[in-house]
């Protein structure tokens, strides 16, 4: 099973998302309130992930200040870079593992002018990257204590 999420678009349709336990999700459309909801897409958890950067902006924003705007949960994107000292580098998503440590997700790494979304576990920093991650003001000083020094 797992958990669903629904968004009104307006005062008839509505999206639904199914998180699967074992990371899938499927995407629902209806067109009114007392219809079914119609399956339009499954996706992997990296598919989803990657459809969500898109979403919310990670690549492209219409007006650039919305970029770090809060949302109702009160989390926005920012950018950290890893200076050539800090405790990240060289070292894996996986060995850092921000999100657990610090509520911080990492959403994108950039690197040499490419963009790497959702870094699996298995990527390794290097000195220079850009991280966006999104969290709260607490999660993100957290999570640049956690890339300088190595604890959060």
């Amino acid at each position: 099973m797992g958990v669903k999420y629904e968004v009104d678009l307006s005062a008839d349709e509505s999206v639904a998302v199914l998180i699967h336990t074992s990371g899938r999700r499927t995407l629902y459309y209806r067109d009114h309130p007392d219809a079914d909801y119609d399956p339009v897409v499954e996706l992997s958890d990296s598919q989803a992930r990657a459809l969500g950067l898109l979403l919310v902006g990670a690549y492209y924003q219409p007006i650039p200040t919305q970029l770090g705007e809060i949302t109702p949960t009160d989390e926005r994107i920012k950018w950290h870079q890893l200076g050539e000292d800090y405790d990240a580098v060289g070292r894996s998503v996986a060995e850092i593992d921000a999100e657990s440590r610090t509520d911080a997700a990492i959403l994108a790494v950039t690197r040499d002018g490419e963009r790497t979304a959702n870094p699996e576990g298995s990527f390794v920093f290097e000195a220079n990257d850009n991280l966006a991650a999104i969290g709260t003001q607490e999660t993100h000083e957290a999570l640049g204590t956690l890339l300088r020094e190595g604890s959060p």
